[in-house]
């Protein structure tokens, strides 16, 4: 099965709004590692710098055009090719399979767009259901970082996983569809060349 239904924009900064209102709702936020205040200007600023930056990459994702969540890539080492994903579905009505697979595309885009050779995610231990998950998209854990971030004034663990270029592309074999954010199918990568 592919999601041709499901499809990715660039944020604008009429966007923000929504934006705004999915990072601060209540199935939200809590999972998030930081805060975000609630100021409309400061979300338009935020959209505008993102856009502009070299290093993050996001899209809004799409089921049959209707934006319902939001997917981003940080490169964290521009020599090494390490990034990190961040994925969150907005729209509490979203289809249980699309929340599943949605991170297939991104990870398309991550290995064979942007040509990453690997990502590394950290998962806060309050978010135990994006910690199972992770292994389910092809991640392994390498480690726990004790008390590595402050929520709520309290110190929480970081779960760290990682996938390489590699893995992925013998992982995502089990998922038909091979798009990346742009609907472009991604044929396995090419070895990385300077």
């Amino acid at each position: 099965m592919t999601y041709a239904h499901m499809s990715f924009r660039e944020p604008t900064i009429d966007d923000a709004q929504m934006i705004l209102d999915w990072r601060t709702a209540d199935h939200v936020a809590p999972y998030m590692l930081t805060v975000v205040d609630y100021d409309l200007d400061k979300q338009r600023a935020w959209i505008e710098r993102s856009n502009a930056r070299a290093d993050y990459h996001h899209r809004l994702i799409l089921i049959h055009g209707r934006p319902v969540g939001y997917t981003s890539i940080t490169i964290v080492d521009m020599d090494e090719r390490i990034g990190e994903i961040g994925i969150y579905m907005g729209e509490r009505d979203v289809p249980g399979d699309l929340t599943m697979y949605n991170f297939v595309p991104t990870l398309n885009h991550a290995f064979f767009a942007l040509r990453l050779t690997k990502l590394v995610n950290h998962i806060a231990d309050w978010n135990p259901r994006v910690i199972k998950v992770q292994k389910y998209n092809g991640y392994r854990q390498i480690g726990v970082e004790p008390g590595k971030v402050v929520k709520d004034g309290i110190a929480r663990d970081l779960y760290v996983f990682e996938q390489t270029a590699e893995e992925w592309a013998q992982f995502r074999r089990k998922y038909p569809d091979t798009r990346d954010w742009d609907g472009v199918a991604r044929p396995d990568p090419l070895p990385v060349t300077d």
